[in-house]
């Protein structure tokens, strides 16, 4: 059969199951209209009252729906600007749908708590924060263990591995109806464990908590390219506007711009003076300021993660806790200039406020 056969018996098929489908339709009209016509015949039921005993009661108030509240987290989350308010907000989202939520980070052989969201520390059952004193060994065979291995959640039963026990014993209270772990990826590889469990009958918003931890996963693993986009936009605030309210550091010091002058030319006495060139536009001026540039990254740095750098200097651990924000930052700058000793001093007087040991770790090049 040739290709215009084929064509024509393809369009003759087509143009029969059109007709069939309008036959049909035609019929379905004709049927609903001489139902409609019926209806005229019951104009008379609307004369009788009905008794106030069969009258139904005024709807209830309806609630806010699931997907309001899982919509207003899920902004929060993917705005978040430090890892500090993303896993804040995420752990409050997650808890907005279960009894009680908790973030586990996996460090080598164990998992570590990192911080819950509804423990009441009343009763014998630990607080939100201390649940950062807990951790399983991965040697027990305890759900949190099954999930990491199998790369997948858990919903059910909250005693389906023989060493869950150690899990509610250790959280002080009693055993939950039912739980939820989900395993926790970052740039693809699981870093840690999500808990959540329901009491009293509470249903687990297992879909919506899914959705959180996708979502979160998203977020994290693109938050150093969103923290390095808004530190190349207020970067580029600050140099579009020279009276941007920033006060320079006690160190730094920098004189007022002055009109660019020629160098003197010989010119013949018959011929009329040269007019002097203008002086190079401002902006010229500051982008090729290093120190300028470098104190507005560092600034940004401290902007951005203020809770993070406040509780970092208290322990210790700058290096530690921003290494990801510092090195980005570092290339930000090494983008325009190769002198370095201007970023790393900058780093120590401004983010580390001139304590050089809070920033153990970091690979100084020229301090």
């Amino acid at each position: 059969m040739g290709k215009e056969e084929l064509k024509k018996l393809i369009d003759e098929i087509v143009a029969a199951k059109r007709d069939s489908v309008f036959s049909k339709i035609d019929v379905v009209t004709n049927n609903i209209i001489e139902q409609l016509e019926d209806l005229k015949d019951l104009n008379d039921f609307l004369q009788y009252e009905i008794p106030e005993n069969f009258k139904m009661a005024a709807p209830a108030p309806v609630k806010e729906p699931a997907v309001d509240r899982l919509h207003d987290y899920i902004d929060k989350i993917s705005s978040a600007v430090n890892q500090l308010d993303l896993i804040t907000s995420f752990l409050e989202g997650i808890n907005a749908f279960c009894s009680r939520a908790a973030l586990f980070l996996l460090r080598e052989d164990k998992l570590v708590g990192w911080k819950g969201k509804g423990f009441s520390g009343q009763g014998g059952e630990i607080g939100d924060e201390e649940i950062k004193k807990i951790f399983f060994s991965l040697s027990a065979n305890t759900t949190f263990k099954h999930v990491l291995d199998r790369r997948q959640g858990f919903f059910g039963p909250p005693s389906s591995q023989p060493d869950d026990h150690l899990i509610y014993s250790r959280f002080g209270g009693q055993v939950p109806d039912r739980i939820l772990t989900l395993p926790f990826f970052v740039k693809g590889k699981p870093q840690a464990v999500i808990y959540t469990d329901t009491f009293q009958g509470r249903p687990i918003g297992r879909k919506e908590i899914e959705i959180i931890a996708t979502v979160g996963e998203m977020s994290l693993d693109l938050l150093p390219l969103r923290q390095k986009i808004l530190a190349k936009v207020k970067t580029q605030e600050f140099q579009d506007d020279p009276d941007d309210g920033r006060t320079p550091m006690p160190h730094q010091s920098y004189p007022p711009q002055q009109a660019y002058t020629p160098p003197p030319v010989s010119i013949p006495a018959p011929q009329r003076p040269a007019p002097p060139r203008p002086a190079p536009p401002p902006t010229q001026v500051r982008e090729n300021d290093p120190d300028r540039l470098a104190r507005v990254i560092v600034n940004d740095i401290i902007l951005y993660n203020q809770k993070q750098v406040e509780d970092a200097l208290r322990n210790g651990t700058l290096y530690e806790t921003l290494q990801n924000t510092i090195l980005q930052s570092r290339e930000l700058y090494l983008n325009k200039f190769s002198d370095l000793s201007i970023f790393e001093r900058q780093l120590v007087e401004t983010l580390a406020r001139g304590n050089k040991d809070a920033l153990k770790g970091y690979n100084f090049e020229t301090l």
